[in-house]
C-alpha cells in the first residue's frame, strides 16, 4: 500500500470504455500482414489502452527512477522502429499513434501490453534479465501483441461484445460468492488477465517470432533471450522467488521457448550481434529487489507501514497481499478476507454513512466509535451479491489526515464464523512509533565483479535475502545454477541492504 496513491481501492478494472460497442469486422495483423477477425477498430483499441492505463498504474505503481525509465523507453523505441509501425504502408492512424512504455513498481516477473500501444515491464522482470538484448526481445514480444491486434482478435472469437464491462462491482468494490478471498484478490487485475489469458499459444508464438525479429533488426543478438526463458522455467518449477505471473500460463512452456528462441534468431543471417550487458547492468544497479518495506510489510503476525506510520495485527496463518492501493489478508481456504484501503471522504462518519446507503447493503448496526484513540465509524451487516449474501464488518478510521476503510468479509458458507477474528484485527489498528520498523529499508541490487573463481553460492555469504526470495531464487535471478562456478571478473547481481 503506497502513500502516494490516495484513492479508493475499487476492484473493478474497466476493460471496455463506457459506451464502446463491440462488433466483429476485419483488421490487419501487422505482424503477419494477414487480415483477421477483430472486435475493435484501431481507434477503439487506443481508447481501451488510454482508459485502462491509469488503472494499471494505480494497481501496480510506477517505479520511481527517471533514468531507468528513460533507458527502457530508448531501447523500446529502437525496437519499435524496426516493426511495421514505421512501415510507410502501415495505415497512418497507426503510425501516428504514440506508444507508451512504463516500468511498474512490482517485484513480480511480468511484462504486459494493453491495446493501442501501452506496454509495461516490472522491476521484478528487469532484475531477472542479464543484458539489453534480452530486454529488447521482451519488449519486442509485447509490441508484437499490440501490432498483431491479438486482443481484438481474441475478443472477436470469444464474442466479448456480449459481456460489456468486465463484471459488476457491488458493495463499493466487493465481489461475493463462496470463495470471497479468491474473488477479491483476483479481481483487481481481471482486465489484464482477460487480455492475456485469452491469448492462444499461437498468439504467443506469433509474438515470440515478432520479438525475435524486431530485436534482430535492431541489431541485438536475440538468441540471448533463451537464458531468460530458462530462468522462467526454473521460476515456474520453484513456485517462488518472485514467481511467474498467472498470465504466463497460456504462453508456450518456458522450456520450449528456450529451445525455439535461438532457432528463430538463427534465421537472421547475418543477424544482430549486440548484447550490451554492461550498459544494462549499470542501469539496473541499485534497483529494489523483492518487496519494498517502506510501502508496507508483514512480519510476525503484524502489518507495518513505515511511510504512513500505522500498524495492525492479522490472524495467524492468513495470507497477506500488499498492493499499491490496498492490503488484503485472506483466510487460507478463501472463506473470508480482510481488506484495508483508503476511503474518499472528509470524515469516518461520512464514509460510513455513504457505505451503509449503498443498494443491497443491510447494516444491522452502525455507530460512531474510536479505535485506539482515532475517530471511527463502524458498521456490521450483510450485503447481497450476484452469488448470494455475504456478511461484513467495516470500520472507517481517521488517521494521519486520511480516512481508511478496514473491512472484513465472509462467504455465505461461513457466515459469522470469522467476524470476531476480523474485528480483533481491525481494532488493533494503531500508530507506528518503533524506529526499527519505521527505518526498515529495501534490499537493492548490487552489480559487482567476481573477485575470484568460485561457486555462485559462495558470493551470497553475508548478503541479505530479499523478501520472497531464496538462495535458489537469487541464482535464478543471475541465470546461474547455485553451485555453478563463475570466473573471476564475471558480473554478478547480488543483494545488499
Amino acid at each position: 500500500m503506497r502513500a502516494r496513491y490516495h484513492i479508493r481501492y475499487v476492484f473493478l478494472l474497466i476493460l471496455f470504455p463506457s459506451g464502446l460497442l463491440l462488433g466483429c469486422g476485419t483488421t490487419m495483423n501487422l505482424v503477419t500482414g494477414e487480415t483477421q477477425r477483430g472486435a475493435y477498430t484501431w481507434q477503439e483499441e487506443v481508447q481501451i489502452g488510454r482508459e485502462a492505463d491509469p488503472q494499471i498504474i494505480a494497481q501496480f505503481g510506477l517505479y520511481n527512477d527517471a533514468a531507468l525509465t528513460a533507458y527502457v523507453e530508448r531501447v523500446a523505441q529502437a525496437v519499435l522502429q524496426t516493426s511495421a509501425y514505421s512501415d510507410p504502408n502501415t495505415p497512418a492512424e497507426i503510425r501516428s499513434t504514440p506508444f507508451h512504455f512504463r516500468v511498474l513498481d512490482s517485484p513480480v516477473v511480468n511484462a504486459m501490453a494493453l491495446p493501442g500501444g501501452y506496454i509495461y515491464v516490472t522491476r521484478g522482470l528487469l532484475v531477472h534479465l542479464d543484458n539489453e538484448a534480452q530486454l529488447a526481445v521482451v519488449l519486442g514480444h509485447e509490441i508484437g501483441h499490440v501490432l498483431a491486434r491479438h486482443a481484438s482478435r481474441r475478443a472477436a472469437s470469444a464474442q466479448l461484445g456480449q459481456l460489456g464491462l468486465l463484471g459488476a462491482a457491488v458493495l463499493g468494490g466487493v465481489i461475493g460468492g463462496g470463495n470471497v478471498a479468491e474473488g477479491i484478490l483476483n479481481y483487481g487485475g481481471a482486465g489484464v488477465q482477460l487480455l492475456f489469458l485469452s491469448y492462444s499459444r499461437n498468439d504467443e508464438r506469433e509474438a515470440d517470432r515478432a520479438g525475435v525479429a524486431y530485436a534482430e533488426f535492431a541489431g541485438y543478438d536475440a538468441a540471448e533471450a533463451a537464458d531468460f526463458f530458462g530462468s522462467l522455467a526454473r521460476l515456474s518449477q520453484q513456485g517462488g522467488g518472485g514467481g511467474i505471473p498467472s498470465f504466463l500460463s497460456t504462453h508456450p512452456d518456458p522450456g520450449e521457448r528456450r529451445q525455439t528462441i535461438p532457432q528463430l534468431a538463427a534465421q537472421y543471417n547475418p543477424g544482430g550481434t549486440s548484447i550490451n550487458a554492461v550498459e544494462f547492468l549499470s542501469q539496473i544497479d541499485d534497483i529494489i529487489i523483492g518487496n519494498d518495506p517502506q510501502q508496507g510489510y508483514a512480519e510476525g503476525g503484524r502489518f507495518y507501514h513505515p511511510q504512513l506510520r500505522f500498524q495492525f495485527t492479522y490472524p495467524n496463518g492468513w495470507e497477506v497481499n500488499n498492493t499499491p492501493s490496498a492490503v488484503q489478508i485472506s483466510e487460507p481456504n478463501g472463506r473470508a478476507i480482510i481488506e484495508f484501503s483508503f476511503a474518499q471522504a472528509s470524515s469516518a462518519r461520512a464514509a460510513g454513512q455513504e457505505f451503509g446507503n449503498q443498494q443491497g447493503v443491510s447494516a444491522n448496526s452502525q455507530r460512531s466509535t474510536t479505535v485506539n484513540g482515532n475517530r471511527a465509524y463502524r458498521l456490521e451487516g450483510t450485503a447481497n451479491t450476484n452469488d448470494g449474501q455475504v456478511g461484513f464488518v467495516v470500520y472507517f478510521i481517521e488517521y494521519g489526515g486520511n480516512v481508511y476503510r478496514f473491512m472484513g468479509l465472509e462467504g455465505a458458507s461461513t457466515f459469522s464464523s470469522y467476524s470476531g477474528t476480523m474485528r480483533q484485527s481491525i481494532q488493533s489498528f494503531s500508530r507506528l512509533t518503533s524506529q526499527s520498523h519505521i527505518n526498515r529499508q529495501p534490499v537493492r541490487l548490487d552489480v559487482v565483479r567476481a573477485d575470484r573463481s568460485a561457486a555462485f553460492s559462495t558470493f551470497l555469504r553475508g548478503r541479505p535475502t530479499p523478501d520472497g526470495f531464496s538462495t535458489e531464487g537469487l541464482a535464478i535471478m543471475n541465470q546461474l545454477q547455485l553451485n555453478q562456478t563463475v570466473s573471476s571478473g564475471y558480473r554478478l547481481k547480488l543483494p545488499r541492504q
